[in-house]
């Protein structure tokens, strides 16, 4: 599926020199890693493995004691707004697109930088980024294996990010039962795996043992590899809000039965390449209600359950032309990439055949209300960029 780009300028779109790479853990082939996001197509998941230049070699082995607290941090400025990340691993090394990855530390929000609308100063060696803490869980068995950092970007092209590095867990062995059921490894965003919305920080269904939340500032919604929805879905995860970040949680209300899921992915921390999703993976019902996030003054947002406008000329068809209706729209549409701005403060675009779930426009930021083509960005109450579908 296709969202907005939110950005309000071409600033905030780096130069692939200036993306960003793992720092610590101490990645595989450190000297030769590609900063560069996973594949589109998901032909080097995982770990940027599968182009024949960056393979699981070199570097230095992360010797980790289970129970310990270990460091994050990175190289590069491209930190396209923040977004979300995790801490990863899996007993594999190499890891393989069959592993299974766990996830044992989820960041929701201001990673791989907090507070940040776009990029960094661009410098490719530069150290700028936030610095974070995991916790190594301490009834995991020991074992070597390979740990890695996945991100979500939220502002730019929808992308995935991963490194990888090597690793050794020593200590006094835990069961296998005890990672066994510790959450999957999120992915989305490469190959037929659903897309993250853009603008928003993402809260993870099942975020696993430690969380670090700094939503808050930009909205939110929540993700899985099934697909992300708006607002607060969370808190039927493993997550204990234990970790280490300052930012506060964002809290979101519903009336009405949450809208589905914007796909459906393979499942699990399992990725398998596949062809072009078929007919079925999209939505088949209309939901009965579209949850809409507004932005309050403090910048939490609250999802209101609305009723589906009734739309002027177009507005369920995706025919507009831009004068068309300021509601949502909802169910079938057949004007593929069309963009429904709803009263310049949300929008929606037409993808796979069905309209998308109403996302938040970026704050500070507002689109030409109607259906068009061209969603038009108004920020401080100037018209500075028009994106096409």
């Amino acid at each position: 599926m296709f969202f907005a780009k939110t950005t309000i300028s071409a600033a905030l779109v780096a130069a692939v020199n200036g993306h960003m790479i793992m720092k610590t853990p101490a990645p595989f082939d450190p000297d030769h890693l590609n900063n560069s996001p996973l594949d589109a197509g998901g032909a080097d998941f995982p770990c940027k493995f599968a182009s024949g230049v960056y393979t699981a070699t070199g570097g230095t082995v992360n010797e980790y004691e289970l129970g310990s607290s270990q460091p994050l941090s990175f190289i590069g400025s491209a930190v396209h707004g923040g977004g979300s990340c995790q801490v990863v691993m899996t007993y594999d090394n190499p890891p393989t697109a069959d592993s299974k990855w766990k996830v044992i530390h989820s960041i929701e929000g201001g990673c791989p930088a907090k507070g940040q609308a776009g990029n960094l100063p661009e410098n490719s060696n530069g150290d700028g980024a936030g610095r974070y803490t995991f916790k190594v869980p301490s009834d995991i068995p020991t074992g070597k294996g390979t740990i890695g950092w996945t991100w979500f970007n939220r502002i730019g092209n929808r992308e995935m990010y991963m490194n990888c590095g090597s690793l050794s867990l020593t200590g006094a062995s835990g069961d296998q039962s005890n990672f066994d059921k510790l959450p999957d490894m999120v992915v989305l965003n490469i190959g037929s795996h659903p897309k993250t919305p853009e603008g928003v920080d993402y809260k993870f269904t099942e975020p696993g043992p430690s969380v670090e939340d700094n939503t808050g500032e930009f909205g939110v919604a929540t993700c899985s590899t099934d697909g992300c929805e708006a607002g607060d879905q969370a808190g039927s995860g493993s997550g204990s809000g234990s970790g280490s970040g300052s930012g506060s949680s964002a809290t979101t209300s519903a009336a009405a039965t949450p809208t589905a899921t914007q796909g459906a992915g393979n499942g699990g921390g399992v990725f398998l390449t596949t062809g072009t999703p078929s007919s079925s993976a999209a939505p088949t019902s209309t939901p009965a209600a579209t949850t809409i996030v507004t932005t309050t003054s403090s910048a939490v947002p609250t999802a209101t359950a609305t009723p589906t406008a009734t739309p002027s000329s177009g507005a369920g068809s995706g025919s507009g032309s831009g004068s068309g209706s300021v509601g949502a729209a909802s169910g079938a549409c057949t004007s593929e990439g069309m963009w429904n701005c709803i009263s310049g403060t949300s929008f929606q675009q037409c993808a796979s055949g069905q309209w998308s779930t109403v996302m938040a426009m970026a704050a500070g930021t507002k689109c030409t209300p109607g259906q068009s083509m061209n969603l038009g960005m108004i920020a401080a109450g100037r018209k500075v960029r028009a994106f096409r579908a």
